[in-house]
């Protein structure tokens, strides 16, 4: 198992825009209702109850980032580059819906499973049919944050959306261009990779996943529950620290003593 990694980087701001979407749909389907309720009412005592959950035994990479990115109304910008034939970006999406409720609300959610084309372009294990949450027609309010992802390929490989060049600029201030997922997190941290592994998913249905979110002794917790803390403890930097009720409790601080750790 990996760990995760810590590294800091000094850049200046870069303007940002709206992705550049190119014609064409993800073969999503809208959310059900009970997905979207289980997804947007995790209890804090879960979060509280999971804290880092599993995530400090897995592989992923954290950039520290200085100065955030303006965005509508000069408010944060998280910006999300994910390749719907990508397993781990499927994964991803629980985690970064989870941590997005907790500074906003989310509609208009979809769902998907990633295929097989990661495993037929060499992707092994290949965690075929790994299923998640599609951003492709989602919308985002919120007060503290501007929410844009960017659906770079759909499960069957087509090109979906392009970023444009502020926000190929933001991306590149922690990856070169062309892995998945990648966030920029408010401009305080650019996240790569997923914290545990899409096997964790392997076989459930999005209602079956979605089920578990608020049980913290399930095995899906510990691993979506566990990461959401940690992309809200790297969002409340971006906040300085605001709400205080989500920032301050015992699940996110839990997560934040590991960004302190690196």
């Amino acid at each position: 198992m990996g760990k995760i990694v810590l590294v800091v980087v000094t850049l200046g701001l870069v303007g940002a825009a709206s992705a550049v979407a190119a014609s064409g749909s993800d073969g999503s389907r809208p959310a059900s209702a009970t997905v979207l309720a289980e997804v947007s009412s995790v209890p804090a005592s879960t979060f509280d109850a999971v804290g880092l959950g599993r995530v400090q035994k897995n592989d992923l990479t954290l950039t520290r980032l200085s100065g955030s990115v303006p965005g509508t109304g000069a408010k944060p910008v998280i910006l999300a580059a994910i390749a719907e034939w990508c397993p781990h970006c499927l994964a991803n999406s629980w985690v970064l819906a989870l941590a997005l409720e907790r500074f906003g609300t989310l509609t208009g959610l979809r769902t998907i499973n990633s295929g097989t084309y990661y495993g037929k372009h060499g992707g092994s294990p290949a965690f075929s049919n790994t299923h998640g949450l599609s951003f492709i027609d989602a919308s985002y309010s919120s007060r503290y944050f501007v929410f844009r992802p960017v659906i770079r390929f759909a499960r069957d490989g087509a090109s979906l959306e392009h970023e444009t060049e502020a926000e190929k600029g933001m991306l590149r201030r922690f990856h070169a261009l062309g892995s998945f997922p990648a966030l920029d997190l408010g401009g305080a941290f650019g996240l790569v990779g997923l914290g545990f592994s899409p096997g964790v998913l392997h076989g459930l249905s999005p209602a079956q996943i979605a089920g578990q979110l608020a049980n913290p002794s399930s095995a899906v917790a510990a691993y979506i529950d566990g990461e959401a803390n940690l992309l809200t403890a790297a969002l409340c930097v971006a906040t300085a620290q605001q709400p205080t009720a989500t920032c301050g409790s015992t699940g996110v601080t839990a997560a934040a003593a590991a960004l302190r750790r690196g």
